[in-house]
Parts: C-alpha cells; sequence; structure tokens
C-alpha cells in the first residue's frame, strides 16, 4: 500500500494540464498528499482519491491552474482520481459520497480515461469527481461505487494542516 501511494505521488507530478512539472514538492505537500489520500479497488482497478483542498491543490497543481481549482474545491466536495489497471476491464464511474447518513451523487470531470467502460491495461486513469454536497472533513465519509467503498476518515493531524495560512 505504501508502495503504490509512493508511485501515486511520483505520478502525480506528471497526470495532467497543470500539474506541476517541476521538483517534487516540499515535504510539507507530499505530507499533506498522504493525509488526504485513500485507495481502493474498483472492478479490479486499484483507484487513488486524494480530498482537494488548500493543501492538496497547491501540492496538486501549478499557477494558474491552482487558483480555480481551489475556489471549486472550496465551494463543493472535490476528489482527484487517479489508476492504472493492471489488465483490461470496464470501470463504472457512479460515485457517491455519504456521511451522517445522506447521500450525494458525484459529476465525473474526465482527465484521462476516466470514463464509463472499457480500460486498457497499463492506460493511465486521471480525474476529478465533484459532490456539490461540502461536507465536514471532521466527520467520516465514504465514497462508494457499487459495493465497493474508500472511507475518509480524516486525523487530528490532516485536520490541522487545514487550518495553517496558505500561501498564494
Amino acid at each position: 500500500m505504501i508502495k503504490r501511494l509512493a508511485i501515486f505521488l511520483l505520478l502525480a507530478g506528471s497526470a495532467c494540464p497543470g500539474f506541476s512539472q517541476q521538483a517534487p514538492p516540499p515535504e510539507q505537500n507530499a505530507n499533506a498528499l498522504k493525509q488526504f489520500t485513500r485507495s481502493g479497488k474498483f472492478n479490479d482497478i486499484t483507484l487513488f482519491f486524494v480530498h482537494m483542498n488548500n493543501r492538496t491543490v497547491e501540492a496538486l497543481f501549478q499557477a494558474p491552474t491552482k487558483y480555480s481549482m481551489r475556489a471549486r474545491a472550496n465551494m463543493a466536495t472535490m476528489l482527484y482520481v487517479q489508476g492504472t489497471p493492471d489488465k483490461d476491464g470496464n470501470l463504472t464511474t457512479t460515485f457517491t459520497l455519504e456521511q451522517d447518513g445522506q447521500t450525494t451523487p458525484g459529476t465525473i470531470h474526465n482527465i484521462k480515461n476516466f470514463k464509463e467502460g472499457a480500460v486498457v491495461k497499463g492506460e493511465r486513469i486521471d480525474g476529478i469527481i465533484q459532490f456539490e454536497k461540502k461536507v465536514d472533513l471532521s466527520h467520516a465519509f465514504t465514497i462508494s461505487n457499487g459495493e465497493t467503498s474508500v472511507e475518509f476518515n480524516l486525523a487530528p493531524d490532516a485536520l490541522k494542516l487545514l487550518e495553517a495560512p496558505q500561501q498564494p
């Protein structure tokens, strides 16, 4: 699991337009990504989900893209999604968010291969899931697709990261 997270963090730097093409992010950005990333196996495809917030957007994107992503992430719940299938298969993109007994459907934003249907072994998947409901990060929430789900139950250290002042 840690090896996959390290690979994800390494690959995130070249995932999509607007991603930083510079040296690896500072240690604080890597820590933020680690704190806000979860993974799960959906239809035999391991997907990594990063909760997009001021810290993670700073780590994932560079200007000017990071400014618009930060604004969008402050208005709704957004997750950056990345994965690479180990074999050919099918991807279902019907994701829901559940928190405190309320369920919200997600809207998919395809960056690369993050669409309903066939996926090819080794072809990277990148996208964003947006949920109109803004979650309370102090409460656990679950992202589900079919019978598979990923739980975000953030540690106090992760919540403290969000309190720190951010630079533009």
